[in-house]
Order: structure tokens, then C-alpha cells, then sequence
């Protein structure tokens, strides 16, 4: 079984930009379970886990979408939470730009956004996602999508590992 999920994967340069802005945040806030740079991502689509055909068909679907799709120029801005702030679970940036683009290519219509942080228990987080909704980061061209396999560990290691599969670019059909 393989645990899928289809995503933009953002260039270091918007990491970068975005990590240095977080960093305040980080440490004012240790008591988050904060996703390192290296797994962040724009979700699409989460198929969960699949088996080998439903993996094969997955990667023929998606190959698909990407073709039919073109680049979108984006760029993270704002803030907020999943699912109230007053109650959050979830601490997020924003997407902007070609959503119209990103909504067509996603397999669901929640908020485009990359996850920042996690919390164990709901919290307040009201004034973090405030101080947080300032940011407008650097435009980039997304030109591919990944297939990513996701790697769960133990209790004692932080978070999942991610393990991209397969990149098909967008607006380029596949034979």
C-alpha cells in the first residue's frame, strides 16, 4: 500500500523567503508542531492509501490532469487556520494568483494553502495567523505537479517523510 497525494511543491527561493519570515513565529511558538521546509507543499489532492493498480491509475490520472493544465503564477500571501482560529488545529499561508488555474487542477475546493503548523490540542491561534497574514512572498511559475508518497514513522520521529514519485509537467502531454 502507498499512502498518495498529489502536490505543487514550491522553488527554494520561495521556501527560503517564506522560511525566514516564519522564523520569528517558530520560536516565539515552540509548543506547534511545525512542518520543516523541506515537507512543505500545496496539497491537491489526497487519495489516501492505495494499492499497486489504484497507485498505477493514479499516476496515468495525474499525468493526465497536468497535460490538460497549464503554468500558473502564484505566490503565498496571508494567513489564517483550520478550523476557527479561536479553535485551530491547523495554522496555514495562503495561496494567490492563478487559483482559477489551481481549482481546475485540484481534486477539492477547500483554501489553497500550505500547512505551517500543527497543534495537539485546539488553540488560540488568533494572533499568530494575525501577525502571519502580512506576508506576500515572491511570485514564482509553477510548471509541474508531483505524486507524492507519504511515509509514516513511529511515535518517536517528527512527522511523516515525503517521497515524491513521479513530477508531470503542466501543459506538456505524455506518451
Amino acid at each position: 500500500m502507498a499512502r498518495l497525494f498529489a502536490a505543487l511543491l514550491p522553488p527554494r527561493h520561495v521556501e527560503a523567503h517564506l522560511d525566514e519570515f516564519v522564523d520569528a513565529a517558530r520560536t516565539a511558538r515552540p509548543d506547534l508542531r511545525w512542518v520543516p521546509p523541506a515537507r512543505w507543499h500545496v496539497t491537491l489532492e489526497f487519495m489516501g492509501d492505495c494499492g499497486v493498480h489504484e497507485a498505477d491509475r493514479q499516476l496515468s490520472r495525474w499525468a493526465r490532469r497536468a497535460a490538460r493544465s497549464g503554468p500558473m503564477r502564484l505566490r503565498f500571501h496571508g494567513a489564517g487556520t483550520f478550523p476557527r482560529a479561536w479553535m485551530a488545529r491547523v495554522l496555514w499561508i495562503g495561496l494567490a494568483g492563478d487559483l482559477a488555474d489551481w481549482r481546475k487542477l485540484a481534486g477539492y475546493q477547500q483554501d489553497a494553502h500550505l500547512t505551517l503548523a500543527r497543534t495537539r490540542e485546539r488553540a488560540d491561534l488568533t494572533g499568530l495567523a494575525d501577525e502571519l497574514s502580512a506576508y506576500d512572498g515572491p511570485t514564482w511559475t509553477a510548471t509541474q505537479i508531483a505524486l507524492v508518497e507519504s511515509h509514516l514513522r513511529g511515535a518517536n520521529d517528527r512527522g511523516p517523510r515525503y517521497e515524491p514519485l513521479e513530477f508531470f509537467t503542466l501543459g506538456e502531454a505524455t506518451g
